[in-house]
């Protein structure tokens, strides 16, 4: 995807710098870019995924709703798609930013390989002792903010560079500014019609067989959808496993289309699929309380859920990973993995350092 060298994507770090509401997106093998912007003072932010049952405009949530990491709603008081009648808006209208401070400050905490390997330990023994079938590990790694980076231009190499993602780039002076380069699509509805998908399991591009290691994680997280579409959905069919490329590394993908029952409605299905195995791990709310009280830094918005809502009767959700949180001075980018019985140490830190390389590619090369 090619998009306009002449248009200067740093306005998008002007918009930040003025604390300005907005979301800039582009869908998975799509070429129109898109923005949604809020120039009302009002803060939508719901208690709970249910209540984006009859909601419209552009999603952030975190991976625990609470105070220091609300779920925030930016209104589509301006929606504008493509890339000419974006940069044509900006270019004519003066925008008020929040007066609130925003959360621009990152304290630096990277994960180190010890402090990773110390919880590594803490995980493994709890699925040795079989509390868990699969737990999800991540972790930071931390990058000063140089002066020639941009937001707005890593976003754009973003798009040229990852074709099937879905690529955004947003801010609130809740959340502070993030960008993400998400692989998995966690709910998508066109009318009647709902989307979702299993992505669980890694490997390099260059290898050949899946080891039976990600089969399994494949499956446990193919038979939690299952079995939480049969609550809610009807009309379920699926497809796959298939591998799934993004960027130098693949995964495991299973599809899955289907319809909500009467009376439910897409708040009800993101709270009953949000977080999935794939980012949690299972038993899903037993896992969950796990990495709350053991993961050694808080996940706050990596690992939630990103994408805009009933945008022209179309919704598209996200999980957010290959994610960075855009600080003064710093960067912090995340990457986790499913952890099994199975799994090795060393297999598991070269995994999250395969996907940080997404997100760094599109801060190092370009900028």
């Amino acid at each position: 995807m090619e998009l306009n060298q002449s248009f200067d994507y740093r306005i998008f770090d002007f918009l930040i710098e003025q604390h300005i509401r907005f979301a800039l997106y582009r869908l998975p093998w799509q070429q129109d870019i898109h923005l949604i912007l809020q120039t009302s003072q009002s803060v939508s932010q719901p208690k709970t995924l249910v209540e984006l049952n009859s909601e419209k405009g552009f999603v952030i949530s975190p991976f625990h709703i609470a105070e220091s990491t609300p779920l925030i709603l930016i209104r589509p008081d301006v929606d504008i798609k493509g890339e000419d009648a974006i940069f044509d808006y900006l270019a004519l209208n003066t925008l008020a930013g929040n007066t609130s401070d925003i959360n621009l400050h990152v304290q630096s905490s990277s994960s180190t390989f010890e402090r990773y390997s110390s919880d590594y330990q803490t995980f493994h023994s709890a699925l040795d002792n079989k509390q868990f079938q699969k737990l999800v590990l991540s972790r930071t790694f931390d990058l000063k903010r140089e002066s020639k980076f941009s937001a707005g231009i890593s976003f754009k190499y973003a798009c040229e560079k990852y074709e099937s993602n879905f690529i955004y780039l947003c801010c609130t002076p809740e959340t502070g500014a993030w960008m993400g380069i998400s692989p998995e699509l966690l709910v998508a509805r066109q009318g009647e019609e709902y989307k979702t998908v299993a992505l669980a399991g890694t490997r390099a591009v260059s290898e050949d067989v899946w080891d039976e290691k990600n089969k399994d994680e494949q499956q446990i997280v193919v038979d939690y959808m299952l079995l939480q579409l049969d609550k809610i959905a009807t009309d379920v069919s699926s497809k796959g496993p298939f591998t799934a490329q993004s960027g130098n590394i693949e995964h495991l993908k299973t599809k899955f289309n289907f319809r909500l029952k009467d009376s439910y409605k897409i708040g009800d299905l993101l709270d009953l699929l949000h977080p999935s195995p794939a980012v949690c791990g299972f038993p899903k709310k037993e896992a969950f309380d796990f990495i709350q009280a053991n993961e050694s830094y808080n996940r706050r918005y990596y690992s939630g859920l990103v994408g805009p809502l009933d945008m022209d009767g179309i919704s598209r959700l996200y999980v957010n990973l290959r994610c960075m949180q855009i600080g003064a001075d710093m960067l912090r980018l995340y990457a986790g993995g499913g952890i099994l019985p199975s799994s090795e140490l060393r297999s598991e830190w070269d995994e999250t350092m395969k996907k940080l390389q997404t997100i760094l590619t599109v801060i190092e090369t370009e900028n």
